[in-house]
Parts: structure tokens; sequence; C-alpha cells
């Protein structure tokens, strides 16, 4: 697939999230519903971003040290 699509799908993915998280908090206001919303958005978002923390300077199939 192409990268274009699945930034595409992603941030469509991402805006659904924010809209059922608006809804449940401020136009219908249901905790649990907005809890959980929430907290998918928050691990999507952790889980995106930790690749980048742990080895900003190793490439997949690289061995990182020489011998």
């Amino acid at each position: 697939m192409n990268k274009f699509w699945q930034i595409l799908i992603n941030v469509i993915l991402y805006g659904v999230l924010v809209y059922f998280a608006y809804e449940s908090i401020f136009v219908d206001f249901d905790p649990w519903f907005a809890f959980v919303v929430v907290f998918v958005l928050l691990l999507a978002l952790v889980i995106s971003i930790i690749p980048g923390w742990r080895a900003p300077g190793v490439s997949p199939g690289e061995y990182p040290f020489d011998d």
C-alpha cells in the first residue's frame, strides 16, 4: 500500500477518535466511553512514537556495532 494512503487512513482514524472523544465529553457526557476513547487515542500515539525513542540511529537489518 502506498505511504500516502496509510497516512490518510491514519489521519481519518485519529479524526474519528477525536470526534468520539469530543462528543462523549462535551456534547453528551459519558465518562466511561470518553475514558476508553481517550485511552485508545493516547495508546495509539504512544505506540507510534516509542520506536523513535528506543533506537533512533539503528535501521532494521543493520548490525548496530562493529566486531
